[in-house]
C-alpha cells in the first residue's frame, strides 16, 4: 500500500462514519450519545493538549490538499511534453499521462478528505449549538411554571416571566464583530 492509500485509509473513514452517526435519524437521547462519542473522538489532543484531533486533521488535509493542487497545476502547465526525439515515444507518451492521472487522483483523494473533515467540524458545531438551544428551552419550560409553554405569548402570562431581549442596536452582529475598520 502506497502513501495515498494509507492517507486515504486514515483520513477518510473517521469523518465519513462520524458524519453518517451524526446524520442518522434517531431519537433524542441516540443523537446525544453521538455528539458525546463525536466530542470524546475529536476532543483527542495531543502535543500536551495544544492540538485536537480536529484541528491536527484539518492541518495535515489541508496540507495534502494544498500539495497536490500545487503538483496538478505544475503538470497542467507543462503538460507532460519532453523536448527531444524519444518525446514521440509512446512510453514517454503513456509514462507522462500516468503521471497526470496519479496527481489528478492524489487532488480529488485529498479535496474529499479535507471537504470531509470541514463538514464534519461545521456539523459537530451546528449540532452542538442545537442541543444546548434544545437543553436551554427545556429549562425554560420547566422553570416558567410546568406545563405551560413559551409560545402562548402574554395571554398565559409567559411574558411577564420571561426577561426582555436587549434592544436589536445594542445587539452585536457576527457582521459588527467581523468587519474591520
Amino acid at each position: 500500500m502506497g502513501t495515498w492509500g494509507i492517507f486515504m485509509n486514515i483520513t477518510l473513514p473517521i469523518p465519513f462514519v462520524l458524519l453518517v452517526l451524526l446524520c442518522a435519524p434517531a431519537p433524542r437521547k441516540f443523537h446525544r450519545a453521538m455528539l458525546q462519542v463525536v466530542d470524546k473522538t475529536l476532543g483527542v489532543s495531543f502535543f500536551n493538549n495544544q492540538l485536537s484531533l480536529l484541528h491536527f486533521m484539518l492541518v495535515v488535509t489541508g496540507v495534502a490538499f494544498l500539495t497536490t493542487l500545487q503538483t496538478t497545476q505544475k503538470l497542467a502547465r507543462d503538460r507532460g511534453f519532453h523536448v527531444g526525439p524519444e518525446a514521440d515515444s509512446p512510453l514517454i507518451q503513456a509514462g507522462s499521462m500516468g503521471k497526470k492521472w496519479r496527481s489528478e487522483r492524489n487532488f480529488w483523494i485529498a479535496f474529499i478528505c479535507f471537504t470531509l473533515w470541514c463538514l464534519l467540524a461545521r456539523f459537530f458545531k451546528i449540532l452542538l449549538n442545537k442541543a444546548r438551544t434544545e437543553d436551554e428551552l427545556d429549562n425554560m419550560r420547566r422553570g416558567g411554571g410546568g406545563s405551560r409553554s413559551i409560545g402562548n405569548g402574554a395571554a398565559s402570562g409567559a411574558a411577564a416571566t420571561r426577561p426582555a431581549a436587549p434592544p436589536a442596536a445594542a445587539r452585536p452582529s457576527t457582521f459588527d464583530t467581523t468587519k474591520t475598520k
